[in-house]
Order: structure tokens, then C-alpha cells, then sequence
């Protein structure tokens, strides 16, 4: 906003600087600001040898013979080519300004042209007031009253056509996307107020300024606040559940494997050390029943062929092998 208010200021600091210098009118007339300088141009080429004589309405105010003798004003007041120099104007040096040129003989020289000049105040910069009831209206003011100002209002940055009045009323009181400047201007210079935008709308509120005497945005600072800690405690919580159930699924999976370990190593002992062979060696070396004849190593070696035939069984008894009947 205070670049935007700058450069306006720029614009119009430059609009008036060159407004400033003169410039003649539809009507005739040359515009110069109070305060401002102005230079009334001799068109006819001066020698040393003519008179010059510069008129202000019936009174003279430069007047020079020949060999650069001035009779009234200084060298100052002209430049070296014979053109008036004006300088600090004020309201009343304005009036009709013409040069009188005699030659070398006294011979006035003809069609010399002279110019009516026009001094104003510049403008003031305005400013816009308003008022929301019972209709929208702007008002364009200036502090001190100008030389023939003229008003201008600006919508969006663009002219409103027959709106030339100080004063600007609305018809639509819910345009709330427009903006409003207005802009003084005479003929040598030009002023423009600050943007303003239609202050009468009120947006409607989503929410109150105030929650149980709290500000609403501490309000929902703290309620922000306090949600991300809960977001924070949850993902602690996850991350500790996740660590015990993995350290737990690591335990179980530990004593599944030393239980494993332990059968595998009872099935291997079992495997080499059978409950057959441990009887059969116990029973090995007994006396071998009477009337056997045939060879003690061929009985031991049925014997245990039968043996792994027939496993016994622990809950019935088998019968001893019946002995040979004596002769």
C-alpha cells in the first residue's frame, strides 16, 4: 500500500512539474503556477543596435537602448536573445506581456507577437470522506478552494463518465470489489486522492472475534497446540506397542527354537541307544535253556531277529520261549 501511495505521489509530483511550465490554452491564454517561473519568447532576432522595450498590459518593465543601456529593469530580466525572463509569479503579474523593437533609424519593427498570461494556484490533494446512511456517498475535499478546478471519478481505476461532481453516491451498497479515488485538476495542475474501497460492506463472519473472552486465534493456536501433542503421544504409543510385540514375537520365536534343539537332540540319543538293544544286551550273557544243542551264538541271533520282528509290548507280558521237551 505505501509503494502503491509513492508512486502515486511520484506521478503526481510529475504531473505537476510539468504543468508548471506554460502553455497556451483553447482560450488564448498562457497558464502559469504561482510560485513558478515563465519566459515570453522574442521572436524577431535582436542586434546590439536595436531598442528593445518589454510591456506588462500599459506599463513598461524592461527597457534597453542601444550598446546594452538599460533605462528600466536589469540584464536580468532578459536573456541574451531579448526574451523576458519571469520569475516568482504571483497572481497579479498576470495580464497581457508584448515586446516593442526599433531599429538602428527609430523604425519600429512590425508583427511582434505578444501573449496573454494566465497565472493559477495549483490544486491541493484531495481526500474522500463518507457516509453509509442511508445511501453510500463519497465525498471529494480539498483544503483551499482552486482556480477553476475540475473533479474527476475514478472506479477501479477508470473514469466514471458524468460523475464530475464533489460528491458521489452509490447505488449498490453490497459492491464490495470496487475501489474509489478521485482526482483535481485545473489547467496547471493535477492532484489524486488515495484509493479507498467501498467501505461500507461488512463481509459476513465465519466465526466470532472472541471465544469465552479469548481471542479466536489464540484460541485455536492453543486448540492446534494441543491436537498436534495428541498426534504426538499416539505416535509414541504405536512406536512402543510395535517395539513389544516385536520383541515378543523375537521370545517366543527364541524358546520355539531351543525346544526344537532339545527334541531333535532326545530323538538323536533315542536313535543311537534303542530300549531292544539295551534287553538284548542284559539277556546276552544268560544260561541258555537245557537241551539246546545247537551253537550259543545262533540262539542269541534268533533270539533278536524275533525281537525286531515282534516289538513288545509293555502292557502284556510276553511268554518266555517254551524249552525243548527232555529225552
Amino acid at each position: 500500500m505505501n509503494i502503491m501511495m509513492m508512486k502515486m505521489a511520484a506521478v503526481s509530483t510529475i504531473t505537476l512539474f510539468l504543468l508548471c511550465c506554460s502553455f497556451a490554452s483553447t482560450d488564448g491564454c498562457h497558464y502559469a503556477v504561482t510560485g513558478g517561473n515563465f519566459t515570453v519568447n522574442l521572436t524577431h532576432q535582436l542586434t546590439s543596435a536595436n531598442r528593445l522595450k518589454w510591456m506588462h498590459d500599459s506599463k513598461v518593465i524592461v527597457q534597453r537602448r542601444q550598446n546594452n543601456v538599460f533605462v528600466e529593469g536589469t540584464k536580468e530580466n532578459i536573456y541574451e536573445n531579448g526574451s523576458l525572463k519571469l520569475t516568482n509569479l504571483q497572481k497579479s503579474d498576470a495580464g497581457k506581456y508584448y515586446p516593442e523593437v526599433h531599429d538602428s533609424n527609430g523604425k519600429q519593427i512590425q508583427n511582434l507577437e505578444g501573449i496573454q498570461l494566465c497565472v493559477l494556484d495549483p490544486v491541493p490533494k484531495p481526500e474522500v470522506t463518507l457516509k453509509c446512511s442511508p445511501s453510500v456517498s463519497l465525498t471529494c475535499k480539498f483544503g483551499q478552494q482552486a482556480d477553476n478546478p475540475s473533479i474527476q471519478w475514478f472506479q477501479n481505476n477508470k473514469v466514471l463518465t458524468k460523475k464530475n461532481n464533489r460528491t458521489l453516491t452509490l447505488e449498490d451498497k453490497k459492491m464490495h470489489k470496487v475501489s474509489f479515488h478521485c482526482e483535481v485538476s485545473n489547467a496547471i495542475s493535477s492532484f489524486k486522492s488515495t484509493t479507498i474501497d467501498n467501505p461500507c460492506f461488512v463481509s459476513p463472519k465465519s466465526f466470532p472475534d472472541e471465544v469465552l473472552g479469548i481471542n479466536t486465534w489464540i484460541f485455536v493456536g492453543g486448540g492446534g497446540g494441543v491436537v498436534l501433542v495428541l498426534i504426538i503421544l499416539v505416535i509414541v504409543c504405536c512406536i512402543q506397542t510395535r517395539r513389544k510385540k516385536r520383541l515378543q514375537l523375537k521370545d517366543e520365536g527364541e524358546l520355539r527354537l531351543a525346544w526344537t534343539s532339545d527334541q531333535q537332540h532326545q530323538h538323536q540319543h533315542q536313535h543311537n541307544h534303542p530300549p531292544d538293544q539295551q534287553h538284548h544286551h542284559h539277556h546276552h550273557h544268560q544260561q541258555q535253556p537245557a537241551g539246546h544243542t545247537g551253537p550259543r551264538q545262533h540262539r542269541s541271533k534268533q533270539q533278536h531277529n524275533q525281537q525286531r520282528h515282534r516289538a513288545p509290548n509293555p502292557g502284556h507280558p510276553q511268554p518266555s520261549p517254551r524249552r525243548p521237551a527232555q529225552v
